[in-house]
C-alpha cells in the first residue's frame, strides 16, 4: 500500500509540476506586452536620416541614443522607424518632418502643433523667427501626439464681430479660443484673422476659414514655365481670387462643386521668392485674406547662343509686338470650350527643332530671351490642327510671328499658331480638335519654315507638352 501511495503523490507532484511550467509559458507574453513603452521624446526617421545625422540634429551623444533605443545594430535603420531621444525636456510628442501644405503657413503651424516662437526656432534650426524662412513644400518639424488641434475647425472672424461672439457659435470660452490661437487676451482677435475653434472637429487648410474645407496642388507644382492648377473644396456661395507672381488668381466652378484656378507660372520667376495670395468673402459677407511664401524652382530648361541677323533683333519691334499679343492672351473667357484630352496641332510630333524654356543669348551677349513655345520640324505645307475647341481671338500677319493665329479656349487659356504659309480660319470661327486651321511656312523673321506652337494660362506662356500629357480640368 506504502508504494502504491508513494506512485500516487509522485504522480500528483509531475502534474503540478508541469501545471506550473505551462502557466508560466503563457503568461510570458502578457508580461512583454505589458511593458512599458521608453520615456521622452520620439522622432519618426525620415529619408537620408542616419544616427549620426539624427545625434547631431538633437545634440544627443551617439551612444546616449543607442542606449535609450537598445539598438543592437546601430547601422539598421529604416525610414519610419520611431527612435526615443533622450534628453530633450523642453516639449513633448513625437516628432515629425512634414512638406508645408497650401493653404499653411508658419502662424497656422505654430497655432495647431500649440509650438511657440522659441519652439519653432528650435525644433527647426532657425537662426531667428521669420514667417518667410517657410515656404511651400519646405520639410518642417513639429511636435505631435501631445495634444495639438489635428482636427480643430476654423473659423474666420467677421468685422464688428468678437471673439464672446464666435465662442458662443462655436461651444468655445473666449479664453480658450484666445490660449488655442496664442492670442494675449480676448481683445487680440482682429477681424478676419482666422481661429482654431477647438470644440468643433472639421479638416482643411489652417491658413483659411473652415468653409475652405480642402485647397490641393496639382503637379507639377511652383516650378517655372509650369501651369499651377489650384482646386478648393468649398461652398457655390463663396467668393475667390488671389495673385502670383503679380498676375490674378481667376477660380470657376467646376461641374461637381468645388473651384479650380488654373495659372501659368512665368519662365524668368525661376529661382525667385514670390506670395501666394488666396482672398476672398464667404456667403454672409466676411472677408478671409491669406498669404504665404512661394519659392520656384528651375525645369532645367537648356541654354544656347546664337548668331542672327542684326535685323531680328530689333528690340522696339518686339518688344511692341509682344505687348500686342499678351494683350490678347491675358484675357479671361469664363467659359470652358474643352472638356477632356487634347490633340497635337502638328502631324510630326517627334520632330521638335527647338523646345520650350530654351534660353538663348544672341550675337554675343547683345539680346536674349526665353523661346516660350515649340517648334515642329518637317518643313513646309504640313497641316496645322486646333489641338482642343476653342473660338479664333486672332487670325493676320504680324512682323515678327508671320501669319499667326491664336485661339481662345475659355478660362484664360490660349494657343498660338506662327509662321503659317497660309491661314483657314478668321476670328469668331468656333474650332473643334482636329480641324485643319492653316498650313505650316515660313512667313515672319525665320531661318525655315516651321510651326511654333505656344500655349498660354493666365497670361503667361507655359509648356504646351504638358497639357498634351495631363488632364486639365
Amino acid at each position: 500500500m506504502a508504494t502504491n501511495w508513494n506512485s500516487k503523490i509522485w504522480l500528483f507532484s509531475l502534474w503540478a509540476a508541469l501545471l506550473a511550467a505551462l502557466l508560466l509559458l503563457s503568461a510570458a507574453p502578457v508580461a512583454a506586452q505589458d511593458e512599458p513603452e521608453p520615456e521622452g521624446v520620439r522622432y519618426v526617421v525620415q529619408p537620408g536620416d542616419t544616427l549620426s545625422s539624427i545625434s547631431v540634429r538633437f545634440d544627443v551623444p551617439l551612444n546616449d541614443l543607442i542606449e535609450a533605443n537598445s539598438l543592437i545594430n546601430p547601422n539598421n535603420l529604416n525610414v519610419g522607424d520611431v527612435l526615443v531621444i533622450p534628453g530633450i525636456d523642453w516639449i513633448q510628442g513625437t516628432l515629425v518632418l512634414q512638406p508645408l501644405a497650401v493653404g499653411e503657413d508658419y502662424f497656422s503651424l505654430r497655432r495647431r502643433y500649440l509650438l511657440s516662437d522659441a519652439d519653432m526656432a528650435r525644433l527647426n534650426r532657425f537662426t531667428s523667427t521669420s514667417p518667410e524662412q517657410i515656404y511651400v513644400g519646405y520639410q518642417v518639424m513639429v511636435a505631435t501626439e501631445h495634444g495639438e488641434l489635428a482636427d480643430s475647425a476654423r473659423a474666420a472672424l467677421p468685422p464688428g464681430g468678437s471673439l464672446l461672439e464666435l465662442a458662443v457659435a462655436s461651444g468655445d470660452s473666449p479664453w480658450s479660443l484666445a490660449a488655442a490661437n496664442q492670442l494675449p487676451g480676448t481683445w487680440a482677435a482682429l477681424p478676419g484673422d482666422v481661429l482654431f475653434t477647438p470644440a468643433r472637429q472639421g479638416g482643411g487648410p489652417g491658413g483659411l476659414p473652415g468653409e475652405i474645407r480642402s485647397l490641393e496642388m496639382s503637379a507639377p507644382g511652383f516650378i517655372q514655365g509650369a501651369t499651377l492648377q489650384l482646386t478648393v473644396d468649398a461652398p457655390d456661395d463663396i467668393s475667390l481670387g488671389g495673385d502670383f507672381a503679380g498676375h490674378s488668381l481667376n477660380f470657376f466652378p467646376l461641374d461637381d462643386g468645388g473651384w479650380v484656378s488654373l495659372q501659368g507660372i512665368p519662365l524668368e520667376a525661376v529661382g525667385g521668392r514670390f506670395t501666394l495670395e488666396i482672398n476672398g468673402a464667404l456667403a454672409d459677407g466676411t472677408p478671409f485674406a491669406f498669404a504665404q511664401p512661394v519659392r520656384v524652382l528651375n525645369a532645367g530648361y537648356e541654354r544656347a547662343n546664337l548668331t542672327v541677323s542684326p535685323e531680328l533683333l530689333d528690340e522696339q519691334l518686339t518688344a511692341s509686338e509682344l505687348a500686342f499679343v499678351r494683350g490678347i492672351m491675358s484675357q479671361v473667357t469664363p467659359e470652358r470650350m474643352w472638356s477632356r484630352g487634347w490633340g497635337w496641332p502638328h502631324d510630326l510630333v517627334n520632330n521638335i527643332t527647338s523646345g520650350f524654356g530654351l534660353f538663348r543669348t544672341y550675337n554675343a551677349g547683345l539680346a536674349s530671351s526665353y523661346h516660350t513655345g515649340v517648334d515642329f520640324g518637317g518643313g513646309a505645307l504640313l497641316a496645322i490642327y486646333a489641338p482642343a475647341p476653342g473660338r479664333v481671338a486672332f487670325a493676320g500677319p504680324l512682323d515678327i510671328r508671320g501669319n499667326a493665329t491664336i485661339i481662345d479656349h475659355g478660362w484664360g487659356v490660349f494657343t498660338g499658331y506662327w509662321h503659317q504659309a497660309e491661314m483657314y480660319v478668321s476670328v469668331g470661327d468656333v474650332v473643334e480638335p482636329g480641324q485643319v486651321i492653316g498650313i505650316v511656312g515660313g512667313t515672319g523673321r525665320v531661318n525655315g519654315p516651321h510651326l511654333h506652337w505656344e500655349l498660354w494660362v493666365g497670361g503667361v506662356p507655359v509648356q504646351p507638352l504638358d497639357w498634351l500629357a495631363r488632364l486639365y480640368p
